[in-house]
Formats: structure tokens, sequence, C-alpha cells
């Protein structure tokens, strides 16, 4: 129906304008068989998908298709009215179906999905009630609990694609996150590295610290430089010396001591044996 020029009439057996309309639409076949016209009729009742994908509401009604594009005949239901809408392109002033309510369009599309559920679920109730002798509250219930189960599972499907979608950001979330942590871990390990870390005395001993920038040095700050090193080790030898003297003074008395206590202790052992005897 896509390719070429088409005549299409949708009928139902029960309506009576439709009756009438057939041999006016036959007739005009007829005549359309030399102009390379494709005329046809669709029963709604046969096909009720394609009546919904082309949204009829009216009945008899027509639509003139060509190459693709949809126009809606508005014209004289005659045989005469027909004809001139064709070879006089009487189909011009009418305006072309949108594309968004055309029949190839996704929404007619899905419209047309659901007529057929609606017809599917006819045919089973038709079945269950006229070959299996289901009562027909027993087949609502059916019905129910069907269209419940099929609701959990679009919902469950719906929350599992959502889940993929959005897992992925989750993840690198959640990867950042341990990222930090591992930061803030290595942070703390520094802390306390550094709080562990003893506190090495200050020496008495003055250092010389070389400084990384070329300094230019004078002979007045070399001299100085050797005087004040000069001064410190001649209090240094001075100190060390006064501790000698009082250490020597300390062991010579130490020593006096023990001799004369040495000297007393066989003189009472000899008193004390005379004194026995």
């Amino acid at each position: 129906m896509l390719c070429g020029q088409w005549m299409v009439e949708f009928y139902a057996p029960w309506c009576p304008s439709c009756q009438y309309f057939t041999s006016i639409w036959n007739d005009f076949a007829k005549e359309m068989i030399s102009k390379e016209i494709k005329v046809a009729a669709v029963d709604i009742n046969d096909y009720p998908s394609l009546s919904g994908r082309f949204r009829i509401s009216v009945l008899p009604t027509i639509y003139y298709v060509r190459d693709g594009v949809f126009r809606q005949f508005n014209g004289e239901r005659t045989l005469s009215g027909l004809k001139n809408y064709i070879e006089l392109q009487e189909w011009q002033r009418t305006d072309p179906v949108s594309s968004f309510a055309a029949p190839n369009s996704l929404p007619m599309s899905i419209i047309s999905s659901i007529f057929d559920v609606s017809v599917l679920v006819k045919d089973a109730y038709t079945i269950l009630q006229d070959t299996y002798g289901w009562p027909p509250w027993l087949i609502y219930i059916f019905f129910t609990v069907v269209v419940i189960f099929v609701g959990l599972v679009l919902g469950f499907g719906v929350l599992m694609i959502i889940d993929y979608c959005v897992t992925g950001t989750v993840k690198d979330d959640i990867n950042n996150l341990a990222d930090d942590a591992k930061d803030v871990e290595d942070l703390d390990d520094n802390d306390s590295q550094k709080i562990l870390k003893p506190k090495t005395a200050p020496s008495s001993v003055p250092k010389l610290i070389a400084s990384s920038t070329p300094q230019r040095k004078t002979k007045s700050n070399i001299s100085s430089s050797a005087t004040q090193i000069q001064d410190d080790e001649a209090l240094l030898d001075e100190i060390l010396g006064d501790d000698n003297d009082d250490s020597e003074g300390l062991n010579t008395s130490d020593i006096a001591q023990a001799t004369d206590e040495d000297e007393q202790t066989p003189n009472v052992v000899i008193r004390q044996r005379r004194i026995n005897k």
C-alpha cells in the first residue's frame, strides 16, 4: 500500500450505508482497472487492528494513498464523484494526514497492537465459555490474575532495566569513595608516624649548616667564625678539665678511706683473739 496509488474502503456487513455503497464501489473498481489504480475493501470485523491503525470512526470510510501519503476522501460518494477525485486530481485539494497520525507511524502501530490484544482476549473468552464451559465470573477472575501477573512481569523488567542503566554510575561513585578512603588512611598513617617519631635531643655542639644557595664569604666573616670556634674549644677544654679534677679528687679520697679501713680490720681481729684467750 505504500507504493503506487490505492483507494481503500473500510466497511462492516451490518452497516446499511455500506450495503448501499457496495454496488457503487464495485463499479468504481472496474473503471479504475485501466488507470492502474488499485481498489480494495476492508471488513473491520475481520481486520480490527487495521481499522484501529486508520482510526475508523465512520462507515464507510475511504482513503486515497499515493506513494505512502494518506488522504481521507470527503467528496460525494457517487461513481462520478469518485472518478472526478482521481481523474481531475481533486485529491490535491485534500490535506494529507499528519506524519504523527499516519497509519504507518509508531503511535498507530501501538494502537493496532492494542486492537490485536483485544481481539485475542475476546477469542479466548469465547473459547473458554463455549468449548470448556467456564462460567463468566470464573473467566473474569482468570483474566484478572493474568493481567496482574503480566503487570508484575513488565514492572519487574522495567526496574531491572533501570537498575542496569543506573548501576554503572553508582559503581563509579563507590570506586571514587574507596579511593578517597585510601587517601585518608594514607594521611592518617603519615600523621601517626610523625607523632611516634622520637624527637632528637639538641646537641650542645654547634653545627655548621651548608646552604644550597651559593654565598660569598669575606675575610672578616672567616676570621670571626674561626675566633668563635677557638673560644668554644677553650671553654669546652676548661669544663672538661674541671670535671677531671673533681673525679680525681673523689677517687683518691675514696681509695685512702678504703686503705685505712683495710688496715684497721686486722688490728681489730688480733685484739679480739687476745681477749678470748
